[in-house]
C-alpha cells in the first residue's frame, strides 16, 4: 500500500499563480459565507499586495503541489498566517498533520502558536481539536492559540 508522502518546500516567485489558485479553491465558500459574492478583481488585488511567494512554504503530496503554509516567527510566537490546502486534499489528514508539526515545533522552542481563523471555516475544529483555544474574536474571525 502506498503511504503518500507530504512535503513542505520553499516558495519561490513562480509558485504565485499556484497561491492565487490555492487560496481561491481553499477559501472562496467560507470568503462568500463571511462576506458575500466573491470578488475576483478585489481578492485577486489583496492576495498580491499582502503576498510574497518566499514567505510561503508549498506542500506536496507525492512531489505534487496541493497547498501552501505561511508561518511568522515572532519573538514570542510562531503565527501561522496562512495553511490552504485544494478540496481535493482536504480531509485526509494533511492539515492535522502540518499543525501538529508546527505546535512540536513551538514546544521545542518554548513559543506558543498563533493564528485566526474565520469563524465560518471549519478549520477552527481542527485547531481545537489539537490543544488551541479561542483567546479572542473579531465580527468574523475566531483569535487562537495553542499554548505547549
Amino acid at each position: 500500500m502506498h503511504t503518500p508522502q507530504i512535503s513542505l518546500r520553499p516558495g519561490v516567485a513562480s509558485d504565485l499563480e499556484f497561491l492565487r489558485r490555492v487560496h481561491r479553491e481553499a477559501m472562496r465558500p467560507h470568503v462568500e459565507r463571511a462576506f458575500g459574492p466573491w470578488d475576483e478583481q478585489a481578492q485577486r488585488k489583496r492576495f498580491d499586495e499582502t503576498t510574497d511567494p518566499a514567505a510561503h512554504e508549498i506542500v506536496e503530496l507525492d512531489g505534487r503541489p496541493v497547498g501552501c503554509q505561511w508561518v511568522r516567527q515572532h519573538p514570542d510566537a510562531l503565527e501561522l498566517v496562512r495553511l490552504y490546502l485544494l478540496p481535493e486534499v482536504q480531509g485526509n489528514g494533511i492539515g492535522t498533520q502540518l499543525v501538529a508539526q508546527l505546535c512540536d515545533r513551538a514546544a521545542r522552542s518554548g513559543l506558543v502558536v498563533r493564528l485566526r481563523v474565520l469563524r465560518v471555516n471549519p478549520a477552527h475544529r481542527l485547531y481545537l481539536r489539537l490543544g488551541f483555544d479561542v483567546v479572542g474574536e473579531t465580527e468574523s474571525h475566531h483569535l487562537m492559540e495553542f499554548v505547549p
